[in-house]
């Protein structure tokens, strides 16, 4: 009987094709779980770990996808969310939504909303979803009990896994009696707030013991502030309602509050759906700035222009401030202003110029500070421009939270690549190959690292990613440091470019080293193992602020690498003697012309040439070095003291060059 196509192809290959076939096919795990069954099976146990290694990959791929589809599922929703309420203007219709909205975005058995009540001082359960005991809509909570106190108090998340043991906040016979009757075990809670002030209490609830993850949190957060602005114009809309009904002498203002809050509404709506259709930052800050008349900008974490609006924002012209004090200045009242922006919750002014007003709004995502949106305009905004510009910030962060899961899916592979390049342990070599070519790395060309250690690298690394431009390099962070592969043929440019950018764009301190060309794959990690131990060896030297080459600190990292700062010390006096001295000017000079005859094969007509000096001169230098050294001519002692002199120069760099 003819055997079956298939059945000749190689295990590895046949294997790969179901696992991709699955994967575009959406394959749920008990079909993997057939594949890891056949892989078993296999005779060749190398190839049936390789295999089992290739089923897991994909088994992770499948679960990073639908990780990231459930994270931007969960933002669509949040932007349909602010479009719904936006479109609702009345205030029950408005809780209703709210609470509908986030029990079905939690996928939570009860979702329910609790108003605060200025007069009585305490919070009322306004609307739920999936509730059925009448006690427990009924229930009123203080200040200072329950979850809903707590949560008012702290004006922060809180989760409580099983609600009827949690000693972290006060029971009281009735809540817990109400709770119980609606069989609730797990709460989470939010708060809605209005400024500083807590207007409500969002909570989702299941009726068995689970855990609440910092995604859901934050998704709950979002969702609330979205709410929060939404009770705002619910209930500006009623009291616009309420002020028709006063007497005609009012009735132009009531018209001014109505428009105001139309035009605030119609502006939410519109940004909240240019973002729903993909709109980017930039189209974002030309909206803004065409709304509210200004210049926009968009500043990350990091507090560094990411995107900006069409033309610049309006200077005031002042000959007796250099524009770099001016800038600085201005960078330092944008830094202050966004901390209290987010403390605040709200808006705040940076500073307020004749011609020039300058108000922030810090932008908060689920993991802390996402950045902030800031607006130069000529007059001060008024409150309705200033309410339009708080929701611009909220829309502002979505997009950047989206733009942020769109950059780490597709750097989702590169830390597995980085690992693999220098890790000695077995390695699926045509995997690096691949992956590294779709970065645009050569594996097949001479490789060179460059190992970098830098003040605050994690914020190093974002900035280099979203500015830094060269083609063909591959980097990432390991081990706590920022590590580079390039084509050797552009180490050198490499090494010039990271110069450049560090002390330009960054401005923070960087000491790194770069390897020498590495001709296969095979030898990066010893290679890498070599690098960091130069690293060390430059802090045993307490040298920094430069990127070295490997070939010049080798050696010595090999000589020294147990060794202390005061053992180069002795090392240095035992063999130069006399002629080592750190500070005299003379004996650095005589140290510099021996290191250049050494250099230049004890040529002294040469060596003079290089140090641009009379050869009589050179030669009384020499003979002032025999008088120090001695007989120092022997091949041996001559190779020891070339040494000595080269460390030497690497440890005190500034005084050689002088």
């Amino acid at each position: 009987m003819a055997a079956h196509p298939e059945d000749s192809a190689p295990p590895i290959e046949q294997f790969g094709l179901e696992i991709v076939n699955f994967l575009y096919h959406d394959a749920d795990k008990l079909q993997f779980a057939g594949l890891i069954e056949r892989a078993k099976s296999i005779s060749d146990r190398a190839v049936g770990r390789r295999l089992m290694d290739a089923i897991e990959m994909g088994i992770t791929l499948k679960e990073r996808f639908a990780l990231h589809q459930q994270r931007e599922r969960g933002l669509l929703a949040l932007i349909e969310t602010a479009q719904d309420l936006t479109a609702i203007t009345d205030l029950d219709r408005v809780l209703q939504a709210i609470v509908q909205r986030a029990r079905k975005l939690i996928g939570c058995d009860v979702g329910y909303l609790s108003i605060y009540d200025p007069e009585q001082d305490d919070f009322y359960v306004r609307a739920t979803d999936g509730a059925f005991s009448e006690k427990f809509k009924q229930v009123r909570v203080g200040l200072a009990v329950g979850i809903c106190g707590f949560v008012a108090r702290t004006k922060a998340p809180y989760s409580s896994s099983d609600y009827g043991v949690d000693s972290r906040f006060a029971h009281t016979r009735l809540i817990d009696t109400a709770v119980l009757d609606e069989n609730i075990k797990s709460i989470l809670g939010v708060p809605l707030l209005a400024g500083e002030q807590v207007i409500g209490v969002l909570f989702v609830g299941d009726r068995y013991i689970r855990s609440y993850v910092a995604w859901e949190m934050s998704i709950l957060s979002t969702l609330a502030a979205h709410a929060s602005v939404a009770i705002g114009n619910a209930r500006l809309f009623e009291q616009a309602q309420m002020a028709l009904e006063q007497a005609s002498r009012t009735n132009v203002l009531l018209s001014r509050q109505t428009a105001d809050t139309r035009n605030a509404a119609e502006a939410h709506e519109q940004l909240t759906a240019l973002a729903a259709k993909g709109g980017s930052l930039k189209d974002i800050c030309d909206k803004v700035a065409g709304m509210l008349g200004g210049h926009v900008v968009v500043y990350d974490g990091g507090e560094q222009e990411v995107c900006a609006s069409a033309g610049s924002p309006c200077r005031l012209t002042d000959e007796t401030d250099p524009s770099s004090a001016r800038d600085y200045e201005q960078a330092d009242r944008i830094h202050v202003a966004l901390g209290e922006s987010r403390i605040l919750g709200r808006s705040v002014i940076a500073f307020d110029r004749p011609s020039q007003v300058c108000r922030v709004s810090a932008m908060i995502g689920g993991r802390g500070m996402l950045g902030g949106l800031v607006i130069y305009t000529a007059m001060p905004l008024n409150d309705v421009a200033i309410r339009i510009f708080e929701r611009s910030s909220m829309v502002t962060a979505v997009v950047l939270l989206s733009q942020e899961h769109r950059e780490l899916a597709a750097l989702a592979q590169l830390p597995t690549v980085l690992r693999g390049l220098v890790s000695a342990a077995p390695r699926d070599s045509q995997f690096l190959v691949d992956q590294a070519g779709l970065y645009g790395l050569d594996l097949s060309l001479p490789i060179c690292m460059v190992v970098i250690e830098a003040d605050a690298n994690r914020y190093a690394l974002r900035r280099l990613r979203g500015e830094f431009q060269m083609p063909s390099v591959l980097f990432g962070e390991m081990d706590g440091l920022l590590v580079f592969f390039c084509h050797a043929s552009s180490a050198g440019a490499l090494r010039q470019a990271l110069q450049l950018f560090f002390l330009k764009q960054l401005r923070v301190p960087l000491t790194g080293v770069v390897s020498v060309p590495v001709e296969s794959p095979v030898g990066l990690p010893r290679v890498y193992d070599d690098v960091r131990h130069c690293l060390r060896f430059l802090k045993l030297l307490n040298r920094s602020g430069s990127l070295f080459l490997q070939q010049e600190l080798s050696l010595y990292s090999v000589l020294f690498d147990k060794q202390n700062n005061e053992d180069i010390r002795v090392f240095l006096a035992s063999t130069l003697g006399g002629l080592y001295c750190g500070q005299e000017a003379r004996k650095i000079e005589l140290a510099q012309t021996l290191l250049a005859y050494l250099d230049h094969g004890h040529n002294a007509r040469t060596a003079a040439e290089s140090m641009g000096i009379h050869i009589n001169t050179f030669r009384q230098r020499l003979a002032a070095i025999d008088v120090l050294l001695g007989s120092w001519r022997g091949s041996t002692r001559a190779l020891e003291i070339h040494m000595a002199l080269r460390l030497w120069r690497l440890s005190q760099e500034q005084q050689f060059a002088a």
